[in-house]
């Protein structure tokens, strides 16, 4: 079986006191063969990158949550310029609009879009944070034409079928996480079962969502279920998907 690509997990967390990295090896050995890593506040990106190196399986997408925004700077604008040219940087995130936690959404909403102009310039796609802010981050993502330049995932996608098949036009990829395992969830498994699978990614969202990064393994036995297929297939087709969008390798 191909290996499973784990396409948001915050081996950085604080909450993980350090310890995040020690989880890679015995999830490559379980069969996770890739973690990309989102920053989310500024001092984090280089120490993001710094651990990165001495890691084979391990990339980065260092972004400002939208939460963080307040952290932004001229000087943090030309941090995240120059780290979009590193070579084990492969998407720009975690970015984009919170309606519930962070400072006003015109605020959001304006670091929001240089961030996306940082990306655009790299040619690197991006991954998307959205809550209770669905409308106007579509709204951005249609006027930059983000999805169909670079591409991107929406990450910890919980909403309707027709929101999925919308982002798929616009070029995103459905970042499928542990939401799916919950019993209360109904909107995702309906857009899980009907969407390509070419349009769906693996995460975890570790630590929020996950304790172990294994638990993406039951993430792809949850979508096989649904659809009626082997775990291999949802392997090798979240694998490739990943693989292309975030031009992986080592």
């Amino acid at each position: 079986m191909d290996p499973l690509i784990d396409t948001h997990i915050h081996l950085d967390a604080p909450e993980l006191a350090g310890n995040g990295f020690s989880l890679v090896p015995p999830a490559v050995a379980h069969g996770i063969g890739a973690f990309v890593v989102p920053g989310v506040r500024v001092s984090g990106w280089q120490p993001l990158l710094q651990q990165i190196e001495r890691q084979p399986h391990v990339y980065a997408a260092p972004g400002l949550h939208p939460v963080y925004t307040e952290q932004w700077s001229p000087e943090a604008e030309q941090q995240l310029i120059a780290l979009s040219r590193q070579p084990r940087v492969v998407a720009i995130g975690e970015i984009g609009l919170d309606g519930v936690h962070g400072p006003p959404l015109e605020q959001q909403e304006q670091v929001l879009r240089a961030q996306l102009q940082i990306a655009l310039g790299a040619r690197l796609p991006v991954l998307l944070h959205a809550r209770k802010a669905t409308g106007r981050l579509l709204e951005i993502l249609r006027e930059l034409d983000v999805g169909h330049k670079v591409g991107g995932a929406w990450h910890g996608f919980s909403g309707s079928l027709q929101v999925a098949q919308e982002l798929v036009r616009l070029g995103f990829k459905i970042g499928v996480g542990p939401i799916l395992l919950r019993p209360s969830a109904r909107k995702l498994p309906a857009a899980v079962t009907a969407l390509p699978l070419s349009a769906l990614l693996l995460e975890t969202d570790l630590p929020d969502m996950a304790e172990r990064p294994e638990t993406l393994i039951a993430v792809a036995e949850k979508i096989a279920a649904l659809r009626g297929c082997e775990v291999a297939q949802v392997a090798a087709a979240t694998a490739e998907s990943a693989s292309r969008l975030f031009r992986l390798k080592d």
